[in-house]
């Protein structure tokens, strides 16, 4: 809130109340920490008085036009009258840090908005999938981390962007279950760079159901390719409640360019595939080694 800065004694206070513009009602609402010779009642009295006086207002505890907000604490005071809300949450980084997929359509973004509540930072990490997707996917990626920056603009942002190229050219030539390993080949590269850089777990924008890869058992397949928690902030959110967080925090209309799923998706996605069933596949294609030259070739760039 914006707010006037007065020592923490009365008289200073009043001081700073004549500045402010008070309609014909009004109310004084007092919150107190520390040691002061005064409590928050007597604030509220003094002040109260203070403020007909001055001001020709009259005092209206139940809907008065103005009120006037005070907080006092040890070394200072604070006068205003507007509270905006906040995301509310806990500070931002005292969760440690992971590494938040952002593909840059509606989901992903509003999950690592989410995560940040929670007190997590985030490392975003963006599979850029080539051949399939255009610059123009990498540039609504970067420009919704400008968004999400806002939530958290004193760090410097990093984040990696991982050449989908050569892995993506495999997958094509793959009918059932392509999108599901698409998901397990996305988490195990994301799970190396997370142990490489001491993150402390994987955040996706998943929802329970919503698409073939997003099914109960296929997300059990996705996390048992990683050795590290895998958050989903998500999982039960509708779709139009996603959508509604994302136009909330700034991000939906950038999220309106087709990803590349909509491609590389089969035209009959398989659902559910037995564990066995994708490692047999994973070694056809020789995943271990995909995964790995993707980690190595991964960039790592400054917002």
């Amino acid at each position: 809130s914006p707010a006037y800065s007065a020592n923490p004694n009365i008289e200073s206070i009043k001081s700073k109340i004549k500045e402010l513009r008070i309609g014909g009602t009004f109310g004084v609402d007092t919150n107190r920490s520390g040691d002061h010779e005064f409590d928050s009642m007597d604030v509220n009295r003094e002040i109260g008085a203070f403020v007909e006086e001055k001001k020709d207002a009259e005092v209206d505890l139940e809907d008065p036009e103005t009120w006037v907000k005070i907080d006092v604490r040890k070394d200072n005071a604070f006068i205003y009258k507007h509270e905006f809300k906040g995301p509310d949450g806990f500070p931002v980084g005292i969760q440690g840090e992971m590494a938040a997929l952002i593909s840059g359509g509606i989901d992903s973004p509003v999950a690592a908005y989410e995560i940040m509540k929670r007190g997590a930072d985030i490392k975003p990490l963006y599979f850029y999938n080539k051949p399939i997707s255009a610059e123009d996917h990498l540039l609504r990626f970067r420009s919704i981390l400008e968004d999400l920056k806002k939530f958290h603009p004193g760090k410097k942002w990093n984040y990696f962007v991982v050449n989908m190229k050569e892995i993506n050219e495999e997958l094509m030539q793959i009918d059932s279950g392509r999108m599901i390993l698409h998901r397990r080949i996305m988490f195990k590269i994301a799970g190396r760079i997370a142990d490489k850089k001491g993150l402390k777990g994987i955040v996706t924008g998943e929802s329970l159901g919503q698409k073939s890869s997003q099914t109960a058992i296929n997300l059990q397949r996705t996390t048992e390719a990683v050795n590290i928690p895998v958050y989903r902030p998500l999982l039960t959110w509708n779709k139009s409640e996603i959508t509604e967080e994302a136009r909330e925090i700034g991000t939906v209309e950038k999220s309106n360019i087709d990803s590349a799923c909509a491609t590389l998706s089969p035209d009959e996605p398989a659902t559910e595939l037995k564990e066995d069933q994708l490692e047999e596949i994973e070694k056809d294609i020789s995943v271990e080694k995909l995964v790995e030259n993707a980690v190595e070739n991964c960039e790592e760039n400054l917002l």
